[in-house]
């Protein structure tokens, strides 16, 4: 539409114009081009070195043409001209130029002009430097990944014997192109303890290394994986690196790095889903549409909806607690939330098509709004799950009480409350309103449609017809009543009431969630607790306040019953009708001592349920398309998008229902068959994880951008087998550690040279060799945990705080944990944005802000003095020396080896350890078993550098 009426405006306008006279282009000469070359040109012409805005202001058509916002300017009419509303800085968004206003008679002379039709000389126009336009059709073509996987032949190799199974095939393929040949197998015991730190991120026990070292049968490479695979700790491992992509925190960051409520949660759905080999198609849906999933899965052990919890992985980032600009905090926000995703899923960078076109790859600015609109019609929630049905065997039983209770009214001839106001944002008398909803247990899906009883308010236990009331059947239910979003457009909302408890109402204001951490800024726009004790009658209460700075804003309201008391809603409104009384007018002959007997059963039912085990999650909200932004301002506002996916990969032809956000249809569309990425990307990360670097070395991004597939005809068939087989991450795991590839040494193969080497495969790109690779900060912690005896095996749980040193203070600072963690594993380590583990730091863990599928891997000085000074290695190392007493002295040296290392030491390293020894003995005037000195021999082995790489 844009499009169409730029050209009709180059078309029209210079036929409304007519010639320019004399005057008119002497004007032009005089006035005008003399402002916009000293004031405009810098930014806005061939000769500028950056062009603004994609605006050019050097040529009569690319004025009319226009920018990023549009044509500059209508001519004849400067009131409806962009470029006379910027010069003027009647928009603070937009002011030109930036650094100071022109002078009033520049002003003048430039809105005569446009009211003059803007005339201009003939003149030739430089158009060779001018923007070239996004063509969508020409980038998919031309680009690899947006080419759907191809199925591949095995390819045909000369060392027919090398191969064990087709990843192997593909490989040697290449390296026998270049002429080179691959490593050796490597030993046994590196492979092991490779694989057994690949797997599970531990070291393998020297009685494991000693059962593979002596099991010679042709399976034993298969037994290993199997039991690794089949290890509760394979899931904490893999659970880790999925926990980078979706930049897992559980503090908001930011100055009070407020805590995340239940992210843990999140944390164990990973692990459980891994250990349980959920297939990949699945996992993904859960992601992004788990609360839409008609049948989730649900853990059999605990009840727990794990596919809901997946999607509170969308709420795992930073967030401020008082926004100056809160549909900008929100924009913000969901740039994020859409670079994870489209990071982690697609291997796409879509966020960076939030302002314009995306520079390189297929992807346009629609393409960002298109997904945006899924989320705006999704909300957060603390979701509350029933596990095992308890709640709900209980609320039928209620129920049924309730319905015999709300007869004995039915004679009783009681009056009900007295008609709406007539500006009513919402009444009950007919039902629930359309888009309005219920989650939980305590408000019924439904108000009250005559008289009934409240079981759960033995004072006012009658209720009137019209209300949605949260105590109809328990004072102990927990649950949300929540509104359609709409527009704000009075500074109140008045809401006629009645409460008591610890129960809420709320006017959400662009999403924004941070308001039991802090209201300011929001003042008023909250009521709870005392706000809304009524004393049991129907009284009006104001959502106000700062509310009247948000009148043109996108809310819906949210009222919370927390199950410790009660909520009744009867009317919403902009205005409040003034009535003398809302009580119920009871007859004399009714006796409120007949509802005892119902009152008190039902109390005995309620004292028996279990509390709602509560979730962060993402669910619908009301469905709408959004806007595009353009150059990013949500206070310039394009053309509607429909929601759908992106363009280059069909999106447009995805069907979104209008009665829902679409992001089931949308996740579903990603593992259809055929999709370039889906399978590619998390093949791609597999392989990053086992072989140090991806197919696609830029793992998170396989756009122009990115680095090109070293492998392409292997991704494809790994990505299509991947599919084929049900997308099994284990059964995909399986297949390339029990490759030759994985076997391989790290040492090449004496007969490739080291010219044909540096020629060929500098980088080890082809895989003539295995990479020598470090660690993950996390390994190397919990490798020290395991060797000194102190490892708590525990699976899954809460958090443990992280120990806090004396430099790490500052506004939120949490409590400090112990030392080590409590012995659980790092993953289980509290993630405050603000107070992270100075440890992990130093070994390069990220800093959760965005999704980060490839580590920084950085060798420093101030990691050796981590290892050498830090007090959890120092007390670890004491605790390992200690263990290390129990074992006869001749052998101590051997068995700290293998627990560190998987080998014996070599002669000359035992004779150097027994000469240190020797000399700490002399230092410390002791025995041979003295503590301190095993203490140290076990930190110096911590230090080795073999202690924190795999060869």
């Amino acid at each position: 539409m844009k499009t169409a009426l730029s050209l009709s405006i180059l078309l029209i306008a210079p036929a409304l114009m007519g010639q320019p006279s004399d005057a008119e282009l002497e004007f032009f000469e005089r006035e005008v081009r003399p402002v916009l070359a000293n004031s405009c040109y810098e930014c806005h012409s061939v000769e500028a070195k950056k062009v603004k805005a994609g605006l050019w202001l050097d040529s009569r058509a690319a004025i009319l043409e226009g920018g990023d916002n549009g044509p500059a300017i209508v001519p004849g009419d400067p009131e409806a001209s962009l470029l006379i509303e910027t010069i003027r800085y009647q928009n603070v968004e937009l002011e030109m130029p930036p650094k100071s206003k022109l002078a009033d008679n520049q002003i003048a002379a430039l809105e005569k002009w446009v009211e003059m039709g803007a005339p201009w000389p003939e003149e030739e126009v430089k158009v060779d430097a001018r923007k070239k336009a996004f063509d969508l059709d020409a980038r998919r073509a031309e680009h690899w990944c947006w080419q759907p996987p191809v199925h591949r032949a095995t390819p045909e190799v000369q060392q027919t014997d090398w191969p064990l199974n087709p990843v192997d095939s593909f490989i040697l393929a290449k390296l026998e192109e270049g002429g080179l040949k691959p490593a050796p197998d490597t030993d046994r015991r590196s492979w092991i303890r490779r694989v057994t730190f690949d797997l599970i991120g531990l070291p393998p026990s020297p009685e494991e290394v000693k059962d593979f070292l002596t099991d010679e049968d042709e399976r034993a490479f298969e037994r290993v994986v199997e039991r690794l695979l089949a290890s509760p700790h394979y899931g904490e491992k893999w659970a880790r690196h999925w926990m980078d992509l979706m930049r897992y925190g559980e503090g908001y960051g930011h100055e009070f790095d407020y805590s995340i409520p239940h992210a843990w949660r999140y944390r164990d759905y990973l692990i459980q889903a891994f250990n349980e080999d959920v297939p990949y198609d699945q996992f993904l849906i859960e992601h992004v549409a788990g609360d839409q999933i008609e049948k989730p899965r649900v853990d059999p052990e605990s009840g727990i909806n794990q596919s809901l919890v997946a999607t509170g992985s969308w709420w795992l980032g930073e967030s401020v607690h008082a926004p100056t600009d809160v549909r900008g905090d929100e924009v913000l926000r969901m740039d994020n939330q859409i670079d994870v995703f489209s990071k982690s899923f697609l291997g796409l960078t879509v966020s960076c098509a939030r302002c314009h076109d995306h520079k390189f790859d297929a992807i346009s600015t629609a393409d960002f709004y298109a997904l945006a609109g899924f989320l705006q019609s999704s909300r957060r929630t603390e979701a509350l799950m029933d596990p095992h049905g308890k709640i709900a065997a209980g609320v039928a039983q209620l129920e049924q009480i309730q319905s015999e209770a709300s007869h004995l009214l039915e004679e009783a001839g009681i009056f009900d409350l007295p008609p709406g106001s007539p500006d009513a944002i919402a009444n009950f008398d007919s039902g629930l309103p359309a888009g309005w909803s219920t989650e939980g247990f305590a408000f019924p899906s439904a108000p009250t449609s005559s008289i009934a009883v409240a079981l759960g308010d033995a004072e006012n236990p009658i209720v009137p017809r019209g209300v949605v009331h949260s105590g109809l059947l328990a004072d102990r239910l927990s649950g949300y009543l929540r509104s359609p979003t709409f527009t704000l457009t009075e500074p109140e909302i008045h809401l006629r009431v009645a409460g008591k408890g610890n129960v809420s109402a709320r006017v959400v204001i662009d999403g924004y969630y941070m308001h039991s951490f802090h209201q300011l800024l929001f003042g008023g726009t909250i009521l709870q607790g005392s706000a809304l004790d009524t004393g049991g009658k129907y009284e009006w209460k104001t959502l106000g306040g700062d509310l009247r700075k948000y009148v043109g804003h996108q809310v819906y309201l949210e009222f919370e019953d927390k199950g410790e008391g009660y909520l009744a809603i009867d009317e919403v409104s902009y205005g409040r009708a003034e009535h003398s009384s809302f009580n119920l007018l009871v007859p004399d002959r009714f006796d409120a001592s007949s509802l005892q007997p119902y009152q008190k059963k039902a109390a005995a039912i309620a004292e028996g349920l279990p509390n709602a085990v509560r979730t962060l999650a993402l669910v619908d909200g009301t469905p709408e398309n959004d806007y595009v932004h353009i150059r990013g301002s949500h206070r310039s506002l394009g053309d509607e998008v429909t929601r759908r996916g992106l363009s280059a990969l069909d999106g447009e032809e995805l069907s979104v229902p209008s009665d829902a956000s679409g992001r089931l249809e949308l996740a579903k569309s990603l593992v259809s068959g055929g999709h370039p990425l889906t399978a590619r990307v998390y093949v791609n990360r597999l392989w990053h994880y086992l072989f140090g670097v991806g197919i696609v070395p830029s793992v998170d991004d396989f756009g122009v951008m990115g680095q090109e597939p070293s492998h392409l005809e292997l991704l494809d068939w790994l990505a299509l087998d991947f599919a084929e087989k049900g997308w099994s991450t284990k059964e995909m795991i399986r297949q390339l550690v029990l490759s030759r590839t994985y076997r391989q040494s790290c040492v090449a193969d004496p007969a490739n040279s080291p010219s044909l080497i540096e020629q060929v495969d500098p980088s080890n790109i082809l895989l003539h060799k295995a990479r020598v690779r470090r660690l993950p900060a996390e390994s190397i912690r919990d490798s020290i945990l395991s060797v000194s005896g102190t490892l708590n095996p525990k699976v899954g749980g809460g958090s443990v705080p992280v120990y806090l040193t004396s430099f790490m203070e500052g506004r939120g600072m949490p409590q400090s944990g112990p030392l080590d963690g409590g012995g659980r594993r790092s993953l289980y380590l509290a993630i405050k944005r603000n107070f992270l583990s100075p440890f992990e730091a130093a070994f390069d863990r990220p800093i959760p802000f965005t999704s980060i599928g490839r580590r920084s891997v950085s060798n420093v000085p101030a990691q050796s003095l981590t290892l050498m000074n830090d007090p959890f290695v120092i007390q670890e190392a004491a605790r390992w020396g200690k263990q290390l007493l129990e074992v006869p002295g001749e052998d101590r040296i051997a068995r700290a080896f293998v627990q560190a290392f998987a080998r014996p030491p070599l002669e000359v390293e035992t004779e150097t350890l027994r000469g240190f020894l020797t000399t700490q003995q002399e230092s410390y005037q002791c025995g041979p078993d003295d503590e301190r000195l095993w203490a140290d021999f076990c930190h110096l082995l911590i230090n080795k550098k073999e202690f924190i790489y795999l060869k």
